[in-house]
């Protein structure tokens, strides 16, 4: 597969935020089998082992009622970004069908306040990352007010792959939305592409470099 130009790829870039430690991280497992997995910079699926794009999704308890009008409202939110999205192929994402599984691994509902940069809701470290690129939490309107505040939704890291010493990859997103987004333009435009690793699709196609590079944060461990 053609490799994505600079532009292209720093947009990805900017999902994958990769992290230089000064420190060990607390929790962080050793190297045991880490040679397993492999970081990929050619497309947006960031592990040279996952062959398509798959989202794990997690319904709060109290949408659970609701789950099959919230999971294909998901299902025609997917399909219309795959028809429309100039990047879908190049992204690596036509490779597959695209796979919705309900349930994410090792990670519960975030239930504290998220901040909008650097947050972490999902597995976090992890020598072996999971099949998912994008880890998708759907919160009722309590839950939501709770967690994100007057924010439509907030983008975190889900998972981090170790890459070296002291420097770790995001290699999973997590996209925490209010349950009443789904459906919506904004959700299938702005939210849905930034979740998994795309530009919106209302942003022009090209755009100044400088806004596009990635920042990286020495010491803090934390990222834009």
């Amino acid at each position: 597969m053609r490799k994505f130009a600079r532009r292209e790829l720093l947009h990805v870039a900017a999902m994958l935020s990769v992290l230089v430690l000064g420190v060990r991280c607390a929790g962080e497992p050793d190297d045991t089998g880490s040679e397993d997995s492999h970081l990929l910079l050619d497309n947006a699926l960031l592990v040279a082992e996952r062959r398509g794009l798959q989202l794990c999704v997690e319904l709060a308890p109290s949408l659970e009622g609701r789950s099959q009008e919230l999971m294909e409202k998901l299902k025609a939110d997917v399909a219309a970004l795959e028809a429309r999205h100039p990047l879908w192929e190049k992204a690596g994402y036509a490779q597959a069908p695209v796979r919705l599984q309900r349930g994410c691994p090792g990670a519960a509902l975030p239930a504290g306040r998220l901040e909008s940069k650097g947050g972490l809701a999902g597995p976090g470290v992890s020598a072996r990352p999971s099949p998912f690129r994008t880890f998708l939490y759907v919160l009722d309107d309590a839950q939501a007010q709770a967690v994100l505040g007057d924010e439509p939704a907030i983008r975190a890291r889900a998972e981090l792959m170790k890459v070296e010493d002291h420097v770790l990859a995001e290699v999973s997103t997590a996209l925490v939305i209010r349950a009443s987004a789904l459906g919506t333009p904004a959700f299938r435009e702005t939210l849905l592409p930034t979740g998994v690793g795309l530009r919106p699709l209302s942003e022009p196609a090209e755009v100044p470099q400088a806004d596009s590079l990635p920042k990286s944060s020495e010491g803090s461990g934390v990222g834009p």
